[in-house]
């Protein structure tokens, strides 16, 4: 079938339209009113059918000024020919190559009104470069008045010359005008758009970077086409699969471990300590000007020897990163180290340098029992919240004081209830009651019986979703799944570096980014007026830390290890690896966990693979009076009857004591614990 190239479209179209059309894409300035070149329509195979045109401009809706234009063109001809006659054929060429010219082609239509950029989409998508009037008012007709406001907006982008009227039979319609784009524009938008979606992994992956540098245009040249070609054909398809086979084998060797570390130990002493500080400050991607300033270089490197070397060892590229789109800063001047390869040498030098680690710091199951305390508060007591919905300041403060500390301070005793608060609200566990105060809802009472692993798998993906701490909710609430995943393949209570974890989530995130719906996502914003992306790449990666300490941590998901007052370290914890099922239980530790019951009512927890579930359970019928390496209770009535209201029973303490101690529990400890509970349950 014959493209609907402009040669196409505008063949037996009148001078004046063959005019406006050249003045519009290759002209200095807005078309001339006057007649058209008499000899240009014959030499470029474009007829001078005047009345023809005109009609078919009313019956599509063309506004009048369009179709005078061409009677003008007509009575005017032979005064102007002779003068326009050289435009001819080189002209519409001049048009056609206009309209290849990816920087024009946009901006033009960048030009045009949000109302009439919207209609054009319609014909850059999937459905094809012809759409009928009567399918376009069905399908896009919301977005106007009327079918006559949807042939103004037709009329005025033909004015524009971006759209023309169809009149070969095999895809104008008898019933309903036919518009169209020429294939040459829409050839242009839509390879731009693919290259736009293919840009991070063509910048950031090897296998991006392969393809479309070696694989994709031989494929294209081997199919004897151009990249407009027919990609259906059984030589293009067979052209591709030869390809993706070749290319497939060539990744495979330019990713094996061993390959990787030989390019990287032959790059160029000027390089190499670039390529350093790319990979282990940065994570495999940074700025030209940044690494200037940490490496307190002379003048700036020489990012086209950088990025030669990269390229030449495949390990990297140099390239300007348009973010902007997707709502991340843009960087200019990029130094890119592929993803295959960060990955490898952030691990590789994480396994040979061990963070340095001089205490460790662990929440456990705290967090579950912080929102047992704080359920079980609104149970005994009237918690008033203001007007606005917050809780009050005297309340807040009492309550955060019976709640267990996050070691480290990470999180403050005020911020810690906020965070409980917010969990428990937004998941009805609690609900506010008329007389303006909290109390905890059926789900609440039941949350707080549950299993620990269960209300921690319930809070972790409550603060998946979190949008309390700073970052762009749209990438976080995805790069957090991301890393979970990271996660699970970690070797439990192995530490690691406290920035190889954000590292190489940001980067596994952006490799498989579907660029086309973030780019419409932000396009609203955009198109608002007043927005500009705040988080470069380097602050994804500290924002996702900062989730880390205060989410994940307080959690008992990961520990972190602290060195001269800074955080230096994390690792999977024994809970993380168990709820995240990374490891069994006995591959952790193997141990159960036992106790040891004082007469003074005072419990010592040893640690095994079950303490946090134990810890847990104690909290409910104890009170917890240190958090080490050896977890002490004490037991008083007080503690018991909380116990019993919160669904435990006399027996059922006394045989979790029994049956996990070392040492016989003390006769007068078992009758206090039956006679205490006896008075709450009767």
């Amino acid at each position: 079938m014959t493209r609907l190239s402009l040669r196409v479209l505008l063949q037996g179209a009148a001078d004046s339209v063959v005019r406006e059309c050249v003045q519009r894409w290759a002209g200095g300035g807005p078309a001339p009113d006057g007649g058209a070149a008499g000899g240009s329509g014959a030499s470029n195979g474009v007829g001078n059918d005047v009345s023809s045109n005109c009609n078919h401009g009313a019956t599509n809706g063309v506004s009048p000024n369009v179709s005078q234009g061409s009677s003008r063109g007509s009575s005017q001809g032979s005064s102007q020919g002779s003068s326009q006659g050289g435009a001819g054929r080189g002209a519409l060429n001049q048009v056609a190559a206009a309209m290849e010219d990816e920087g024009r082609v946009l901006a033009r239509i960048g030009t045009l009104p949000r109302k009439l950029r919207d209609l054009l989409e319609v014909f850059f998508d999937d459905g094809g470069a012809v759409r009928n009037v009567q399918v376009l008012f069905q399908d896009h007709g919301g977005n106007f008045k009327s079918r006559f406001d949807l042939e103004a907006a037709l009329a005025a982008l033909h004015r524009e010359a971006f759209l023309w009227p169809v009149k070969d039979k095999r895809w104008a319609s008898f019933d309903t005008p036919s518009w169209a784009v020429p294939s040459e524009l829409a050839e242009c938008v839509r390879s731009c758009r693919r290259r736009r979606e293919r840009q991070l992994q063509e910048a950031l992956t090897l296998q991006g970077f392969l393809d479309a540098r070696y694989f994709r245009e031989r494929a294209q040249k081997e199919a004897g086409g151009k990249p407009g070609a027919d990609k259906d054909s059984a030589q293009a398809k067979a052209a591709e699969a030869k390809a993706k086979d070749h290319a497939r084998k060539i990744y495979k060797l330019y990713t094996l471990e061993n390959a990787i570390a030989q390019r990287l130990a032959k790059l160029p002493p000027a390089v190499a300590p670039v390529v350093d500080a790319v990979l282990h400050r940065h994570g495999g991607i940074a700025c030209q000007d940044e690494l200037q300033r940490e490496l307190e270089l002379p003048e700036s490197p020489d990012l086209d020897l950088v990025g030669k070397c990269l390229e030449e060892a495949m390990l990297g590229t140099t390239a300007a990163l348009d973010l902007a789109r997707i709502g991340i800063q843009p960087l200019p001047k990029a130094v890119v180290v592929f993803h295959e390869v960060s990955l490898f040498a952030i691990r590789r030098r994480g396994e040979q340098q061990r963070p340095q680690v001089g205490e460790q710091l662990s929440c456990g199951g705290d967090l579950a029992t912080n929102v047992g305390r704080f359920l079980r508060e609104l149970q005994q007591s009237k918690v008033l919240f203001t007007s606005e919905g917050d809780l009050f300041k005297a309340s807040q403060k009492r309550i955060a004081g019976t709640l267990l500390p996050v070691p480290g301070g990470f999180l403050q005793p005020e911020a810690l209830l906020e965070t409980i608060f917010r969990f428990c609200l937004f998941r009805r566990l609690i609900d506010r009651r008329g007389e303006r105060s909290l109390r905890p809802t059926p789900a609440g009472l039941e949350f707080d019986r549950a299993p620990l692993a269960d209300q921690v798998k319930m809070m972790l993906a409550h603060f998946i979703e979190d949008r309390t701490l700073p970052g762009e909710a749209f990438h976080h609430t995805r790069m957090r799944r991301v890393l979970l995943r990271l996660l699970r393949r970690a070797e439990p209570l192995l530490w690691q570096d406290v920035s190889v974890l954000p590292f190489l989530t940001r980067n596994a995130y952006l490799t498989q980014l579907e660029a086309k719906p973030t780019e419409e996502f932000f396009a609203a914003r955009f198109q608002g007026g007043g927005y500009t992306p705040g988080e470069s790449l380097q602050q994804l990666s500290w924002n996702l830390l900062v989730w880390i300490k205060k989410r994940l941590y307080p959690l008992g998901l990961v520990d972190i290890g602290m060195h001269q007052g800074r955080v230096t370290a994390l690792r999977l914890s024994r809970l993380g690896a168990e709820l995240l099922d990374t490891e069994p239980a006995g591959k952790v530790g193997g141990t159960r966990c036992t106790v040891i019951v004082q007469p003074d009512f005072e419990i010592l927890v040893f640690p095994g693979d079950d303490v946090h579930d134990v810890v847990h359970l104690f909290d409910r019928f104890a009170r917890r009076t240190k958090s080490d390496h050896v977890h002490q209770f004490t037991i008083d009535q007080d503690s018991v009857k909380a116990g019993v209201e919160d669904g435990l029973s006399g027996p059922q303490i006394v045989q979790e004591l029994m049956d996990r101690a070392r040492v016989p529990v003390p006769q007068n400890v078992i009758y206090s614990l039956e006679e205490w509970a006896q008075r709450r349950s009767g």
